[in-house]
């Protein structure tokens, strides 16, 4: 299975998700996206992403399972997961899959951000910004 080093982005919303699309692009992260659990995993089938995005609440699934199905994939895999409810509603399900955060919407953009930061630097996925730059000295 090839690894691609990629961040997979999974929002039923579509509004929503177009944004966080946009903000991925215009922040030189390499990514795909869908809005399903089903179409979540046969991505990861292909394309082996480090980083998964999700929706707590997905249509055909909860994040939780498919955190866990996505871990069967790769276990090393590090999930960022988003939703409109309160942590403490839904932490009893996140104890059992391993994530690297959790944030509840709305957020801030900036905590946004240092997750997935985070998460892309303990995958090792570099921006595409990142990696044109490497080479400047100042």
């Amino acid at each position: 299975m090839p690894v691609e080093n990629l961040v997979l982005l999974v929002e039923d919303d579509a509004p929503f998700r177009r944004s966080l699309e946009n903000y991925l692009n215009t922040a030189g992260y390499p990514f795909r996206s869908c809005s399903t659990a089903a179409q979540a995993l046969a991505l990861a089938q292909s394309a082996a992403p480090r980083v998964v995005i999700l929706e707590y609440h997905l249509p055909d699934a909860n994040g939780c399972s498919l955190v866990k199905q996505l871990n069967h994939v790769d276990p090393g895999i590090n999930a960022i997961v988003l939703s409109e409810f309160d942590f403490q509603v839904v932490a009893e399900t996140l104890d059992r899959v391993k994530i690297q955060t959790f944030l509840q919407k709305p957020f801030d953009l900036v905590d946004f951000e240092l997750a997935l930061r985070s998460a892309c630097l303990e995958s090792g996925i570099t921006r595409r910004l990142d990696s044109c730059c490497s080479d400047i000295s100042w």
